[in-house]
């Protein structure tokens, strides 16, 4: 399995801040697993594992934010990981702010995403959520790169 893991780690992908909102309080995690599905319309597939409180979330809401990290931002990753949001209020961990469809992102970052789920597929443990981008912002900043061994050693 190690071989594996190593093989995988040469594909590039960021590291990505994924919000939902929470009763009235809004919930984060740290995920790796997003790539671009379609530019018209702009489309993305989000892979989380069914267990995860933030899947339940999306499924209930049909919507999330994607946060893309910066360089320099591992604090922010580490903090929205390693914990579910079902036992502790991450949000209070973060600076974020909340954008007009009433969903966190998180300060600092390369850019944000608002996405809205059109169809969700299982696939073994995980949920991969197929989602329309429907708006977001950029900046110059570079991103983050995910190497699954600065994260778990």
């Amino acid at each position: 399995m190690n071989d594996k893991l190593n093989y995988m780690d040469t594909i590039s992908q960021g590291v990505f801040i994924i919000g939902t909102k929470m009763n009235k309080s809004y919930n984060f995690m740290t995920a790796a697993f997003i790539t671009q599905i379609s530019f018209n319309p702009c489309s993305i597939a989000l892979s989380i594992a069914q267990n995860h409180y933030t899947a339940e979330l999306i499924e209930n809401q049909g919507q999330f934010s994607i946060s893309v990290l910066a360089e320099g931002q591992e604090l922010e990753a580490k903090s929205c990981g390693y914990q579910s949001g079902r036992d502790f209020d991450k949000s209070k961990r973060v600076k974020y702010h909340i954008t007009e469809q009433d969903l966190p992102v998180i300060e600092g970052v390369v850019s944000y995403l608002i996405c809205k789920v059109k169809q969700s597929v299982v696939y073994e443990d995980h949920i991969v959520f197929l989602a329309e981008v429907v708006e977001g912002k950029y900046t110059d900043k570079k991103p983050m790169i995910y190497i699954s061994k600065k994260f778990f050693p």
